[in-house]
């Protein structure tokens, strides 16, 4: 599986560049140093929470934006019935015999 934070480099220096935004304006909103935003963007630092969430604060996106992530799934377990005899048995754990 790909490391979504590979990607966050171009995505930064894209969406920097569709909002007309310099390095240094970007640099002024987050308090984060030019050199390090500009590794960031060519790849050379790896990004975390500190570096992301005051450039998606900046940029009013949320981070699941930044950083490419996908739809997460529904964690909830549905359980389901099972027809048997004539008798529908709704299983409450997942469980075998349990």
């Amino acid at each position: 599986m790909e490391d979504p934070l590979l990607a966050v480099g171009p995505r930064l220096r894209a969406l920097r560049q569709e909002r007309d935004t310099t390095l240094a304006a970007l640099s002024d909103l987050t308090g984060i140093s030019i050199s390090t935003l500009s590794r960031l963007e060519s790849g050379r630092r790896r990004p975390n929470l500190d570096l992301l969430l005051p450039i998606a604060r900046a940029f009013r996106v949320p981070l699941d934006d930044l950083v490419g992530a996908g739809p997460t799934e529904d964690p909830r377990v549905v359980s389901r019935p099972i027809n048997t005899e004539g008798m529908t048995i709704a299983p409450l754990s997942r469980r075998p015999g349990g």
